[in-house]
């Protein structure tokens, strides 16, 4: 499975948050949304978004992200010392914090 180091997670006013990769992606990101999962590839960012939370909080969306891209395109979502995060609560960033490999 191929790594991508995780630049910035960046929740916006209007609730969506996007996962943003160092290395920029590659086209093919694009086809995550053939896992018609609610998870889309922003070319302008260059990162992963998900929509405006209904009933799951950003944590268990970005799980969801990082799940979705591992099966739908073989690609395994990292964090790292260098991530940044921006306008993500603490309480937020300590959940994902807690369940992924930083």
């Amino acid at each position: 499975m191929e790594i991508e180091e995780i630049s910035k997670i960046e929740i916006l006013e209007n609730g969506e948050m996007f996962v943003v990769l160092a290395s920029g992606g590659k086209p093919m990101y694009q086809y995550v949304y053939r896992e018609a999962a609610e998870v889309y590839w922003d070319n302008e960012i260059m990162g992963f978004k998900a929509p405006t939370p209904r009933k799951w909080s950003h944590s268990v969306w970005f799980r969801h992200i990082v799940s979705v891209v591992a099966s739908g395109l073989g690609v395994d979502l990292k964090l790292s010392s260098a991530t940044s995060w921006v306008n993500v609560p603490e309480k937020t960033k300590a959940e994902i914090c807690a369940v992924s490999n930083t």
